[in-house]
Order: C-alpha cells, then sequence, then structure tokens
C-alpha cells in the first residue's frame, strides 16, 4: 500500500454487459424476474450467494440482484429473514436499499440499489490515510446512518470498511452507504452474542456483559482511527487474537508520532471519546453529529 496525505483517485468504474449472459437451469431468474430486470453479469459473489448487474426493464435504471441459494443457508435462513425485515425498514441516503425482493423454492432474489464506487476498504487500500475534511465527510455519513438505525433499536454489529459502499460526488468528497446487515437485529435486551469482525469489536462484546447499540459507535472509533493514520487502534504484534481481544478490552490505545503529529487536537477528541471502554460513557450517536470536528467541515 503507498503512504499518501491525501486521495484523489476515483472509486473504480464498473463496466456491466447485459448481453450473452449465460445461466445454468438452476440459476435462471424466476419469469416475475425476467419480466421487470434485464440481468446481467456476475460483479460479486461469496458462499452463499451471487450478485449480478441489472436493469429496470421500466426505469433503465440500473440495480444489483443478490441471489441467495437456499440449499447453502440451509440452517441460516432465519438469519436472512431477519435481515429482509431490517432492510423492508430502512429508508435513508446512507444506507443501500433494498428496492425488491422474489423468492423461489430455491432462491431468494434480492434487488438491491447499485453502488458503483466499490467499497472503503479498497480505497484505504490505495490511499492508505486521509485528511480530516474527507475523514470528516466519510465519518458524518456513517454517523448518519447509525443514527437512523439506532433511533429504530437497530444495531448493525459488523460496521467496518468493507461493509461502507463508496461514491464520490461532482464536488469531489467522498460519500458512504453502509451495506450487509446480515447481523443487524432490533435491541430489545441487551444481547449476548459475540459476532462481528476482529479489529472492528466492542469490548463489552468480548466481555460477555451485555452489548447494545453502543457497540457500532465503537466500531465507528475504529473506522476513524483508520481513516486519519492508516491503521487500526488495536494491534497485536504477534497478531494473535487473544492478545487483540485484550488490548480491545483494556482501550489501550495510543496516537503515534509521526503519524498522528499532523492530526488536529478536536480530532484525536472524537476518535478518544468514540474508543470509551465503558460503553455508558461512549459518545452517543444522537450527539455525535454535534461533535465541533465534524461541524467544522459540514
Amino acid at each position: 500500500m503507498r503512504t499518501l496525505i491525501a486521495c484523489n483517485e476515483a472509486p473504480k468504474v464498473l463496466i456491466f454487459r447485459f448481453e450473452d449472459v449465460k445461466w445454468s437451469t438452476s440459476s435462471f431468474p424466476p419469469e416475475d424476474v425476467a419480466r421487470r430486470y434485464e440481468v446481467g453479469s456476475v460483479i460479486g459473489d461469496g458462499n452463499f450467494a451471487i450478485v449480478r448487474v441489472a436493469r429496470n426493464r421500466s426505469t433503465g435504471q440500473n440495480c444489483a440482484i443478490k441471489i441467495v441459494d437456499k440449499f447453502r443457508i440451509e440452517g441460516k435462513e432465519r438469519m436472512l429473514r431477519r435481515e429482509l425485515r431490517i432492510l423492508r425498514r430502512c429508508n435513508h441516503t446512507n444506507i443501500v436499499k433494498l428496492q425488491e425482493e422474489f423468492e423461489t423454492p430455491t432462491q431468494f432474489y434480492l434487488v438491491m440499489e447499485l453502488v458503483e464506487g466499490g467499497d472503503l476498504f479498497e480505497l484505504i487500500s490505495k490511499c492508505r490515510r486521509f485528511p480530516e475534511k474527507e475523514s470528516s465527510v466519510m465519518v458524518t455519513d456513517i454517523a448518519k446512518a447509525l443514527l437512523y438505525l439506532h433511533t429504530r433499536s437497530i444495531v448493525h454489529r459488523d460496521l467496518k470498511p468493507e461493509n461502507l459502499l463508496v461514491t464520490k460526488s461532482t464536488s469531489g468528497d467522498y460519500h458512504l452507504k453502509l451495506a450487509d446487515f446480515g447481523l443487524a437485529t432490533d435491541v430489545t435486551r441487551p444481547l449476548r452474542t459475540t459476532c462481528g469482525t476482529p479489529t472492528y469489536i466492542a469490548p463489552e462484546m468480548l466481555l460477555g456483559i451485555g452489548y447494545g447499540l453502543e457497540v457500532d459507535v465503537w466500531s465507528l472509533g475504529v473506522i476513524l482511527y483508520i481513516l486519519l493514520c492508516g491503521y487500526p487502534p488495536f494491534r497485536s504484534a504477534t497478531k494473535s487474537q487473544a492478545d487483540l481481544f485484550d488490548l480491545i478490552k483494556r482501550g489501550n490505545f495510543q496516537f503515534h508520532s509521526p503519524h498522528w503529529d499532523h492530526v488536529s487536537k478536536t480530532a484525536k477528541e472524537i476518535v478518544s471519546s468514540l474508543l470509551v471502554v465503558n460503553r455508558f460513557q461512549r459518545l452517543p450517536t444522537n450527539e455525535i453529529l454535534q461533535h465541533p470536528w465534524l461541524q467544522m467541515f459540514n
């Protein structure tokens, strides 16, 4: 990875092909899907699903269709249905929109908003770190998405750069949309399931003391730290997950020189207010957008 103070690279542009798409008998779109959408080539795949670009035949608008194989998610279908219930409730500019869904005996077809700029992880890999203004714009987008979810008692539980899709405005600012609600759930009482991605996981989840919406705020703090300096706040010298989790539980991070010498005191203050081990003392979602550092650039 290159070490840059700023990144002027545009998000990658995807080139879509709708012609000459070859389908197996088992994956051919059902009549309802084929009638409404011109389905094109694969733009993503995973253990349980593939994603194809598509075009709405009525509007001409491009979208993404996530095709989930029911046999591959056997035993986990309840999680997918929970994800869909949550996505149906979401309508926010910083959250990837579920536009429509179809179900057959063997597959789910989820028609999603298409975001063509790749994800934040790819952008960080290219740019390494970002100026405070760019970081502030991106964090504002994430905070707006979290505020929308948290006011509805929804916790994402897997907030990380890979789940933040990138667009670039005409003014040149990067903007983000939150995606992948596979671990999202409603918070009606303290949760106890340990889940998520190790680098971004909150200490209360590791301590087994029950957790809530605040785990997303911790993950936001980790992301902001990475945006400003290019590496995560908690790293094991031995690459041991146990050591990593110990650092997280103790909230043991520093603003190392020279990587943080260029970062303002106000930026460091918001990072510190997000990465507080005691979740009840962590900056609440409804106050993040009012922080002076975000107000300065927005």
